[in-house]
């Protein structure tokens, strides 16, 4: 009988010891974002206070969102741009703080439209609030001002800053900025 004991104790202990190791080795499941050696501090400074206010704008969504790799460009034909198949933003540099937040929400909007599946539910309700048709093509436009994925991006900069740029012929109603803040905080 005490050995059965013996072997109960002992094999709880393993099993608690495995349980342990495998919570303190998961990975982090919070979104991550990662900068290469072009990134300067100051830029790092401010991305990482963006992300950390876009992340808290979407508190419903954190867990849909991968993680994001950050590149500076001296030298860029746009303001910034996402790369969705290697999850890349490159940002131009140099950009007052405030420029290069508003870009960098613009491009994180971009980068949940393609590690989030969750956000095909957000589309019909903005293209509606938006005045698009419920047959438009998310990412297809005339021009960058006709294309609902600007749009969004364009939403989601204002939902989360409470103000944008402005830069673009792109003017925003009301319920599409709401449907927006809605989706991220899951209300």
């Amino acid at each position: 009988m005490r050995r059965v004991l013996i072997l109960v104790v002992v094999a709880a202990a393993a099993v608690a010891a495995v349980a342990a190791a495998f919570v303190l080795t998961r990975p982090d499941p919070s979104p991550m974002l990662q900068f290469d050696v072009t990134v300067p501090d100051d830029l790092r400074a401010v991305a990482v206070d963006a992300w950390d206010g876009f992340l808290g704008a979407h508190p419903a969504r954190v867990d849909c969102i991968g993680p994001i790799n950050m590149s500076a460009a001296w030298e860029l034909d746009a303001r910034a741009e996402y790369h969705p198949a290697t999850a890349t933003l490159v940002i131009r540099v140099p950009g007052t703080a405030p420029n290069l937040t508003n870009d960098l929400t613009h491009e994180f909007a971009h980068h949940v439209e393609f590690t989030c599946p969750e956000h095909e539910e957000l589309r019909p309700a903005f293209l509606a609030a938006q005045g698009f048709p419920a047959s438009a093509e998310w990412f297809t436009g005339d021009s960058w001002e006709t294309t609902p994925s600007e749009h969004y991006a364009e939403a989601t900069t204002e939902a989360v800053l409470g103000r944008r740029a402005h830069h673009g012929g792109i003017l925003l109603s009301d319920g599409a900025v709401d449907a927006v803040r809605q989706w991220g905080s899951g209300s």
